[in-house]
């Protein structure tokens, strides 16, 4: 503001009643200027919607019969990201097996952004359990078929979660499943910025979760004489025909107390390749003397 008059010039905005107006912040709002002086503002804008606008702003000067004028004029822009690929595919992959793939967010705006990513529609429990965890203990209840609780695990995890993408600037995001759901996926990647929206992009995410079928060539696993109450091992011999890798384990023996026969296994969980072999050793011991037979799961 500058005072071209004779005497001081006390001055203040006329408060905006528009919506966009009220975007506006200016600092000083109200002041004094000394004849001939002048006054630097400070205008900041903070838009809540987009498009092109045209705002008046008026300042009442003491003494002054008529206000002074400011017109503003521009256009807000929402944020300019894109991904560097349609989609990510996960294939076909085995129950439990953690998958990555990448992409690369782009931000091609002239201000830094923070976002937020995230998969709608993915699991809000605990994570889900990869098969390196899962062959540490074969009593754990992911072995039990039905042993799921009532929410679904989170099976999608995303690094980095949150960010800032810089100005003319890109991040690179891996985002890993690892399902403990069999049956496919078509969901999405979707970006919400801090202050500005939510799901503002979206990256199809499709994948098929399997459990690979692993065969046991010999069904039957004869131990011949054993002597009653002292462990007899064998080797049982399971095999993986399929393109992916494969957990197995041995359940614990259940009601041992009232068992013929015990049964166990010194490395009862394990990892199968694709395509692969594995000897399992198994141990039994007789606790009731005549032909036994019992079925190990």
């Amino acid at each position: 503001l500058l005072n071209k008059g004779a005497i001081d010039a006390f001055f203040s905005l006329v408060p905006p009643v528009t919506a966009v107006g009220s975007c506006f912040t200016f600092l000083p709002w109200q002041g004094l200027v000394l004849p001939g002086g002048l006054q630097v503002i400070q205008i900041s804008f903070s838009p809540t919607t987009l498009g092109q606008f045209t705002e008046e702003f008026r300042f009442s000067v003491k003494g002054s019969p008529e206000p002074v004028t400011l017109t503003i004029r521009g256009c807000a822009t929402g944020p300019t990201l894109h991904f560097d690929v349609p989609s990510l595919h996960f294939g076909d992959v085995s129950f439990g097996f953690p998958h990555s793939l990448s992409c690369r967010l782009t931000n091609t705006s002239l201000v830094p952004l923070p976002f937020t990513l995230r998969v709608p529609g993915d699991g809000t429990a605990e994570p889900s359990v990869p098969s390196s965890v899962q062959v540490l203990d074969n009593s754990h209840p992911s072995w039990r078929e039905g042993a799921k609780g009532h929410r679904k695990p989170c099976e999608f995890s995303i690094s980095p979660r949150r960010g800032t993408v810089c100005s003319l600037s890109f991040m690179d995001i891996q985002v890993t499943l690892c399902s403990n759901t069999v049956g496919t996926y078509e969901l999405a990647l979707v970006v919400d910025v801090d202050g500005v929206g939510q799901e503002l992009l979206s990256l199809p995410l499709t994948a098929r979760c399997v459990v690979p079928a692993l065969r046991v060539p010999s069904p039957v696993v004869p131990f011949g004489h054993c002597y009653l109450q002292f462990p007899a091992q064998q080797l049982l011999t399971l095999v993986n025909d399929s393109n992916l890798p494969g957990c197995y384990g041995l359940l614990p023996q259940e009601h041992q107390e009232d068992a013929a026969v015990l049964y166990s296994s010194p490395v009862p969980c394990g990892i199968i390749q694709p395509h692969s072999s594995v000897e399992v050793p198994l141990r039994l011991a007789a606790q009731v003397a005549g032909e036994q037979n019992t079925a190990a799961h």
